[in-house]
């Protein structure tokens, strides 16, 4: 369980990186998406999220595979915890901020690379994070237009990226 945690945590950092990557070679903001890159995540090797995360995969990972699973006794809720922690204290999510709108370019990138990243993992969409933008944008996230636009600007420059790169044809 420990392993899987591990190693699927790599996974999606190390996608999240060469996304952000990609992207850092584009934009002006470049040395402070590189920056990103370098700590993403970076909480979920901390101490409020590491175990409960580790039992939030597991869960995760019995879902798709159909296998009954359990949290033991008070996981739960120190798992809901972990989750508020992580999205209250890394800037890429928009409840970090008092106001989504209030999130800057270098946090909408960030942003759009997570959820390419987990588009990847997951096999959905192409590997673009189209699909979690159009789920989450409106309903979860209240963006004014001018976020919407940049959000889906920069999926629209990253699966390109991706595409020239070869990244979208490989499997994640």
């Amino acid at each position: 369980m420990i392993t899987f945690y591990e190693r699927r945590t790599q996974a999606h950092i190390e996608r999240v990186q060469r996304n952000l990557s990609l992207l850092a070679e584009q934009w002006e903001c470049g040395a402070e998406l590189l920056a990103r890159a370098e700590v993403h995540d970076a909480s979920k090797y901390g101490p409020e999220e590491r175990v409960p995360y580790i039992w939030l995969t597991e869960f995760h990972r019995c879902r798709w595979r159909k296998i009954p699973f359990q949290y033991p006794p008070g996981m739960e809720e120190r798992v809901q915890s972990a989750i508020r922690h992580h999205v209250t204290s890394n800037r890429h999510h928009p409840e970090f901020h008092n106001d989504p709108n209030e999130m800057t370019d270098i946090d909408l990138i960030e942003m759009v690379c997570d959820w390419t990243a987990m588009s990847e993992e997951f096999g959905q969409d192409e590997g673009s994070a189209r699909g979690w933008a159009e789920r989450t944008i409106g309903h979860r996230v209240p963006f004014n237009d001018e976020k919407t636009q940049f959000v889906f600007a920069v999926i629209e420059q990253l699966d390109r990226l991706r595409t020239s790169d070869g990244v979208g044809d490989k499997e994640q």
